[in-house]
């Protein structure tokens, strides 16, 4: 009789425990949330960055908190504003994303997509929801102003392939907005993020010279995470894209005065 008590409280502690798991966890399905890091990006392969190390053939996306020293696969979530929908507020903190490399291929800028894999998970809230992307699409300024010169207010650029938007907000600053979307884990929402890069002293043809010359680029960026409760939906057309480009734009130049934040400590 005892040993079958004590079997019932050892049988009855595990269930507590385990319902305590389940109600610690929680999943996200709508809402909108900020992050920020840095961002790595290589030319075809065969490069070493300070955030790793891309195989030749492949071009990669690297990501990298925004402290001091800074810590690779890791973006930090603000709590000013957002996030907001069913995103608890307790998402937020330095380096409370893990932020995974993006690698093409097989993450290939445009064409039909291709299969999720994940790409960003959260520390902090308890939230087990894991974005997954399978679309990175291509940028919509076209390559004819990528050698634009001399450098100008209002120039624009995609390089050929790239997903970058590029346009020179002066004849010595720019910035970079690009797009990721996919699905959570569950399948049961969709996801995009919208990011923006400014460079506060450079025309985008500098930063090419660049990255041409070092075979990768980087700089801190800014974006916002959006989380649709649903199925996906058709990829927009000509037309929405010009639109979503107009307000990625906008989108930058509202975060450049973020860009000159101090580095945490």
């Amino acid at each position: 009789m005892q040993g079958k008590r004590i079997n019932s409280l050892v049988l009855g502690a595990m269930l507590a425990m385990l319902c305590t798991a389940t109600m610690s966890a929680s999943i996200i399905t709508s809402g909108t949330f900020s992050i920020a890091g840095t961002i790595f990006v290589t030319g075809p392969g065969g490069v070493t960055t300070p955030a790793g190390v891309c195989p030749v053939g492949v071009q990669c996306i690297f990501f990298q908190d925004t402290g001091t020293p800074a810590v690779n696969g890791k973006v930090d979530i603000a709590p000013l504003g957002l996030p907001n929908g069913d995103i608890p507020a307790t998402i937020s903190g330095n380096d409370a994303g893990n932020i995974f490399s993006l690698m093409n291929p097989p993450e290939i800028v445009d064409g039909a997509g291709f299969p999720a894999t994940p790409f960003m998970s959260f520390v902090n809230g308890g939230v087990t929801t894991v974005l997954e992307i399978n679309f990175i699409p291509p940028g919509i300024n076209g390559t004819a102003g990528c050698s634009a010169s001399p450098p100008a207010a209002g120039q624009v650029c995609t390089p050929a392939g790239s997903l970058f938007n590029l346009q020179n907000l002066t004849a010595t600053s720019s910035t970079a907005t690009f797009r990721f979307q996919g699905v959570t884990n569950d399948s049961s929402s969709t996801w995009t993020g919208i990011f923006a890069s400014s460079f506060n002293t450079l025309p985008y043809q500098s930063v090419l010279a660049a990255f041409a010359a070092n075979g990768f680029g980087s700089d801190t960026f800014q974006g916002q995470i959006t989380l649709t409760a649903g199925p996906p939906v058709p990829e927009p057309g000509t037309t929405s894209l010009l639109m979503l480009g107009s307000g990625m734009i906008g989108f930058a130049t509202l975060l450049r005065r973020l860009s000159n934040r101090p580095p945490r400590r």
